[in-house]
C-alpha cells in the first residue's frame, strides 16, 4: 500500500487492532485446522493466498518482473521464465510446489521457513538455496550447471534460468552474527535486494548496484535511515509487519510509523507490504 501518511498509517492502526486479537495460540489453531475463527486477520490471510495465485496465473510478464507479498516477509517473483519464493511461509504454502522452480531462505527460523514446503521441494529436485539445509535439487543441477544451488555459507553467485542470485551474510542482531542470508537478486537489468531478519546495517553491500526493489524489515533493531543511506533503493517495501505466530516481538504501529517518516526523512516513500498485495 502507497498512499499518503493519514490514510497509511488509519490502515496501520486498522491492521493492528485486527492482529492483536489472534494470539500465536490461535495462530497455530488455524495453521493446524484452516478455522479462520471469524477473525479479520486470519480470514486476510486466506484471502490474501486466493488473491496472488489468481494474479500469477493471470500475469505475464515481459519485461519487469512481478512481485507479491504473500505473508510478513514471504515474497513469490514471477520472471519470464522462473517463479520462485523467499521466506515463504502460509498455511497453504504447500500449493504453490508444483509451480515454484526453486525457493530462497534467509535464517533458520520459523517464520522464514516452511520444513514442509522445503522437503516437497526438495523430493522434486528442485533448488533451495539457504545457509542450514542441504538440498539433493541443487546436487542433482550442479551436474548440469556449476553454479547451481543449494547449501551456501557467505557470499556466492548463482544463475537459475533467467535469475541470477548474489549471497552475502548479514547478522539478524548483535547476538546472531552472520545469521540471515541477504540475496540479491538480478534478472536482466532489474535487481531485487532482500534482507530477511536483517538488523545492523554494516554489512549490508550491493555488488550490482543500487536496487530497483529493496524488501526490507525495519525491525530487529535496525537503523533505518543509516541503512537506506547505503543501499539506495530506487523502491523501498515494508514487510514481516505483522507476525501472527508472535505472542512478543510483533512491531507495532508507532514503531512503524516511526519507519516510514524515517524513510521520507531520506527522500523514499516506502510501499507497506499488506498480505496479498502485489509490490512491484
Amino acid at each position: 500500500m502507497n498512499c499518503n501518511n493519514d490514510e497509511l498509517f488509519l490502515e496501520i492502526d486498522k491492521w493492528e487492532g485486527e492482529t492483536n486479537l489472534v494470539s500465536a495460540e490461535t495462530y497455530r489453531e488455524y495453521l493446524r485446522d484452516g478455522d479462520t475463527r471469524s477473525l479479520a486477520s486470519l480470514e486476510k490471510l486466506e484471502r490474501a493466498f486466493e488473491r496472488v495465485i489468481s494474479e500469477i496465473d493471470s500475469t505475464t510478464v515481459t519485461d519487469t518482473p512481478a512481485v507479491w507479498s504473500l505473508y510478513n516477509m514471504g515474497y513469490l517473483v514471477k520472471t519470464r521464465e522462473s517463479f520462485f519464493s523467499i521466506d515463504l511461509i502460509h498455511r497453504r504454502a504447500k500449493e504453490l510446489v508444483d509451480k515454484l522452480d526453486f525457493a530462497l531462505i534467509t535464517h533458520n527460523h520459523g517464520d522464514h521457513c516452511d520444513l514442509n514446503v522445503y522437503q516437497a521441494l526438495n523430493i522434486q529436485g528442485k533448488t533451495v538455496i539457504s545457509s542450514f539445509l542441504d538440498n539433493y535439487g541443487a546436487t542433482r543441477d550442479k551436474i548440469k550447471n556449476p553454479v547451481g544451488g543449494g547449501f551456501v555459507m557467505g557470499e556466492k553467485t548463482f544463475k537459475i534460468k533467467d535469475v541470477e542470485i548474489s549471497t552475502s551474510l548479514v547478522d539478524h542482531n548483535k547476538y546472531l552474527i552472520d545469521f540471515t542470508t541477504a540475496f540479491e537478486i538480478r534478472v536482466g537489468n532489474w535487481k531485487l535486494y532482500h534482507t530477511g531478519d536483517c538488523g545492523v546495517a554494516d554489512k549490508l553491500k550491493t555488488r550490482w548496484g543500487f536496487p530497483d526493489v529493496w524488501t526490507f524489515f525495519p525491525g530487529c533493531g535496525i537503523k533505518v535511515d543509516k541503512a537506506l543511506k547505503m543501499i539506495q533503493p530506487k523502491k523501498l517495501v515494508f514487510g514481516h509487519l505483522w507476525e501472527l505466530n508472535h505472542n512478543t516481538g510483533r512491531l507495532n504501529a508507532p514503531l512503524i510509523k516511526r519507519a516510514v517518516k524515517k524513510a521520507q526523512g531520506v527522500g523514499i516513500n516506502p510501499n507497506v507490504a499488506f498480505w496479498g498485495e502485489r509490490v512491484s
